[in-house]
């Protein structure tokens, strides 16, 4: 019998220097490809990331690090190699591409960053800030920014919920936007904003507190013909108890005033019971004057106008939310659903890039009674200091090899997203993964399927058609809407259990 291989932690600490999450992830994406490197961490040493290292196993027991510190933490097959990879995770910091006569500016302050930002070009000063720093300084930069009337994306994450709330009341009370924290996707005034796909411009106001739900709507939306005015993201928590939907009641009241948004639709993961019903009764008086609304909100029961909720639709998956709305603005979406195929024995797995195909995933499974297994491979525990996975996808194809040796799985579910911020190609290495997968499994007798949706448009620069043929021919079936894709391995394991 082989003894397991040993593997070597190594660290390294950058005292009091700050480089931003993405720019982190990027340079551990590039570190972890070397040769015996099997994991790169790149965080600032704040103790939410120290908590995330030490849940993957990347922690190393005597780290001596201060909150501004940078920290390189690298597993691999030995020590020179751990050395290696730290060297060039360390060079990789002062790598700076240019291009022609162009060179980047770097403020050396939060204040000359802000006053930069307002000064502009003398003629067109910037009015948003795009946040991305660890989460314990973002509240600062915020801050700053809010008060001198700038709108906020706030991509950092860990905030502090007391923050979150100080920041929404404060933007709010200055006449601006603060979307986030954690806020993966906007489209203001036609501009796409983090993780976002390229969907037509029209009439159709958003506002999102969930980041690939708010793209799974926008997407469908714009296969229906129906364009967006503006996609509010408001952060993960705004539905919930603690923030009680600050931003999204300033979101909806810009909607409701701009003329250029004849109808709204409001998406979310389960939010607060309170809050929610708080936030209905606002969307019946939008809807009372004029602008018809849907609340998607996930795992609510459906309801049409007048049976529960005067001049609101609601609808509790996002597939369901996005057929309401193309309704609302006069267009018809059909979901197609796929024929069964022979019931596959074992049990259910859900490996997901999207946190909210993910939710919309857990919530039909639950209802229709089967049992499963759906991991978020976007959440912390799994992206502590390396890329999120639509990013780069290597992680996850990772997860589905492994998954082929698994005796007790039957059905892998997928969601494969496109547009801007995500992998420029993230549908080949789930295709590479799923024929590993698939032939592991059919060497010792058994079958192993994978279903998926493609979370993208036409004009998205990956090529919505190429990523489906890439799918399809390492045998993905692939269905139209990540709900439909759930309904059908559903129904999979309904006949499986019934034969």
């Amino acid at each position: 019998m082989n003894s397991p291989k040993t593997t070597v932690l190594s660290s390294r600490v950058l005292r009091h220097f700050y480089r931003d999450s993405v720019a982190l992830m990027a340079i551990a994406s590039a570190t972890e490809k070397r040769e015996g490197v099997i994991r790169v961490g790149a965080v600032m040493a704040t103790p939410a990331n120290r908590g995330i290292l030490a849940d993957s196993d990347m922690l190393p027991p005597d780290l001596n690090a201060e909150s501004d510190d940078l920290v390189f933490v690298v597993r691999a097959e030995s020590e020179d190699t751990a050395k290696e990879a730290l060297d060039a995770a360390e060079a990789g910091l002062t790598a700076v591409e240019t291009s022609g006569a162009i060179e980047e500016q770097r403020p050396g302050t939060v204040d000359e960053g802000v006053h930069a930002a307002l000064a502009g070009d003398g003629e067109s000063p910037a009015n948003l800030a795009a946040i991305s720093i660890a989460g314990t300084y973002a509240p600062i930069v915020a801050e700053r920014a809010i008060r001198n009337g700038l709108h906020i994306l706030c991509f950092s994450d860990n905030v502090a919920v007391e923050d979150e709330v100080r920041l929404k009341k404060l933007a709010v009370a200055g006449g601006v936007l603060f979307m986030g924290p954690d806020c993966g996707t906007a489209i203001i005034d036609g501009i796409p904003l983090g993780f976002a796909n390229v969907v037509k411009q029209g009439k159709v106001g958003m506002v999102a507190a969930s980041g690939t739900g708010a793209q799974e709507v926008s997407r469908l939306l714009d296969l229906a013909g129906v364009g967006v005015s503006q996609l509010i993201g408001v952060g993960g928590r705004d539905l919930s108890a603690d923030v009680g939907g600050i931003m999204t009641g300033f979101a909806l009241d810009l909607l409701e005033r701009d003329e250029g948004t004849e109808a709204i639709v409001v998406v979310s993961k389960p939010p607060s019971t309170d809050v929610a019903t708080a936030l209905i009764s606002r969307l019946e008086g939008i809807a009372s004057h004029g602008k018809p609304v849907v609340a998607c909100f996930l795992g609510m029961d459906d309801a049409d106008p007048d049976s529960v909720t005067p001049g609101v639709v609601v609808r509790g998956t996002l597939e369901g939310g996005a057929i309401a709305t193309a309704h609302l603005a006069g267009h018809e979406l059909a979901v197609t659903d796929l024929d069964p195929i022979e019931p596959v024995p074992g049990r259910v797995l859900g490996l997901f890039t999207g946190g909210t195909l993910a939710s919309e995933a857990k919530i039909i499974l639950k209802r229709a009674g089967v049992d499963c297994e759906i991991l978020d491979l976007g959440d912390d525990q799994y992206t502590a200091g390396r890329p999120h996975p639509m990013i780069d996808p290597e992680a996850r194809a990772d997860k589905i090899i492994e998954a082929g040796a698994d005796s007790s799985v039957g059905i892998i579910l997928l969601d494969v997203v496109l547009g801007h911020g995500a992998s420029r190609d993230p549908a080949t290495p789930v295709a590479e993964a799923v024929m590993a997968a698939r032939s592991e499994a059919e060497s010792v007798g058994r079958r192993l399927e994978f279903v998926a949706s493609v979370c993208g448009t036409a004009a998205d620069p990956q090529g919505i058609e190429r990523q489906r043929t890439i799918l399809r021919d390492a045998g993905v079936i692939l269905a139209a809407t990540n709900a439909s894709a759930v309904r059908f391995v559903a129904a999979q394991q309904a006949g499986a259990h019934a034969s």
